[in-house]
This record gives structure tokens, C-alpha cells and sequence, in this order.
């Protein structure tokens, strides 16, 4: 019976591992088996899913403060509050907020459809801001831990007129397009440092990781821009499902490990 060896060895020492041909084609089973897997779960994850986004039940813009919750599949409820503190800790301010009707201006909903997400925000709910100040900050707080949060923005920006927002977090851009003003397929852009920039800028940012809050500044002054904030799970529901991201390296691992079985059992 033939042997091969995984692993460098020294003259007089025992090869790390030994596999004889028959072994080495029942282990390359396996792991073909567990490579499949893998990348159909990276193509599943590719799927777009639906998100559940904020209800927003009270809102005060003169003291920069808003609160409501997300309903998920389980009826199990997140609740989100929304605040704007300036650099001297003192309450700051927002343009407006809509909690019960008004005007949908998620209207298209194309710019905030993707292959990760399913579904635009179902309702007129929305938090305008008119930002100015470099140093106010704009903060999202959750109840509990939440993997993969989006948001969606309307109007970031004008034609010619550049505005950001410079978040704490990283994000990825998922979509983007013509929406309620206007707009374009470029009108968002992602800048160094977890800078958004829009130039009448409507789609959906996601950001990435697991987290219970976090915050933005706005330091271009513009009347106005929007947004409303979602999520697909919460880490107590989800918490052994890994990131695309991690799929991804996971396949490529035992995509390797199967070249190398493969080379030493021939």
C-alpha cells in the first residue's frame, strides 16, 4: 500500500500525518461533501431577504430625540431610539420627523432593493435631518445586539452639491438610484475614513458587523435629507450564522486543504 505525508518532516522524525490512498479518497469525499455545503450557504447568503425597519412612535425635533421599535417574524419587538447631542453634551436638533402618515418619500422603491435586501421601507416613517456641524452628533441606540443593520437614505445631497455623513462604523453601499427628488446610479459614494458622500444620493448602506448603536456626523448644513433604519435579525435569534464574508474564507480553507490532500495521495 502506497503512503504519502502531510506536513514537512526532518530525516529520523514521523511524518506529521500518514494517509494511504484508500483514506485519502474517503477524507476527499468528505471534504468535497463539506465544500458544497459551504458555498451553497455563501450563495444563499447571496439571496435578498426581507428587513423589518422602525416604526416610530414619538418623535421631538426640538430636542433632537425619537423613539420606536421593530416588529420581527417571531413578534419578538427591538427598541430604537434616536438622539442628537452637541459636543457640550447638550440636546441638539432634527428638521423633522413622520411617525403616523405623511408623504412616502421611500417612493420609488427601487433604489433600496438589492440582491441582500428584499424590501424598501413599507410605510411613510422617516427622520429628516438638515446637519451643519461637525461636531453634533446623530446616535442610534438598540435594545439589543443586531447583525447586519441597513439604512436607507433619502436625498443625501443636491446635484452639484456635495453632502456626508462620517459614521463610527464601516458599511457597505447595497443600492442605489432614481428616488423621490431625483438622483442617480452614482449619486452615492463610500470615501475613506466611513465616509458617505451624496450628491442627491437615495439607497441603502449597510453596515457591517454586530452591534447595539452607533453614530454619524453631517458637517454640511443642506434642507434636507433622510433616512430609516432596519434589520434582518438579532444576534440572540441568529447568532451562529456566519457573515458572507467568513463563508467565504471558510470554502477557500477547505478548498485548499482538499488541493493539498489530493497532490499527496496521488
Amino acid at each position: 500500500m502506497v503512503k504519502s505525508c502531510l506536513g514537512a518532516t526532518r530525516t529520523g522524525e514521523e511524518p506529521l500525518l500518514q494517509v494511504t490512498e484508500s483514506e485519502g479518497g474517503t477524507r476527499m469525499k468528505a471534504l468535497r461533501g463539506v465544500l458544497a455545503g459551504m458555498l451553497l450557504a455563501i450563495g444563499g447568503a447571496a439571496h435578498a431577504v426581507p428587513y423589518h425597519f422602525v416604526d416610530w412612535t414619538a418623535a421631538n425635533p426640538g430636542a433632537g430625540t425619537a423613539s420606536g421599535t421593530i416588529t420581527l417574524p417571531d413578534l419578538s419587538t427591538v427598541t430604537v431610539s434616536f438622539s442628537v447631542i452637541q459636543v457640550t453634551g447638550a440636546a441638539g436638533s432634527f428638521k423633522f420627523a413622520q411617525t403616523s402618515g405623511g408623504t412616502n418619500y421611500w417612493s420609488p422603491s427601487a433604489p433600496y432593493i438589492s440582491s441582500q435586501v428584499d424590501n424598501a421601507p413599507p410605510d411613510s416613517d422617516i427622520i429628516s435631518l438638515i446637519g451643519g456641524s461637525s461636531t453634533t452628533t446623530y446616535k442610534l441606540t438598540l435594545s439589543e445586539a443586531i447583525k447586519d443593520p441597513i439604512m436607507d437614505i433619502v436625498s443625501l445631497g443636491q446635484p452639484g452639491f456635495n453632502v456626508t455623513y462620517d459614521f463610527d462604523r464601516p458599511f457597505d453601499i447595497v443600492s442605489q438610484g432614481v428616488g423621490f427628488w431625483g438622483g442617480g446610479p452614482t449619486a452615492l459614494q463610500e470615501l475613506p475614513g466611513d465616509v458617505l458622500q451624496g450628491a442627491e444620493g437615495h439607497g441603502t448602506i449597510q453596515f457591517i458587523g454586530t452591534f447595539d448603536s452607533f453614530s454619524w456626523t453631517a458637517p454640511t448644513s443642506e434642507d434636507w435629507h433622510g433616512f430609516q433604519f432596519g434589520i434582518r435579525t438579532t444576534e440572540k435569534l441568529d447568532p451562529s450564522v456566519p457573515e458572507p464574508a467568513s463563508l467565504a474564507l471558510l470554502a477557500i480553507g477547505f478548498a485548499g486543504l482538499a488541493a493539498a490532500l489530493r497532490r499527496r495521495t496521488r
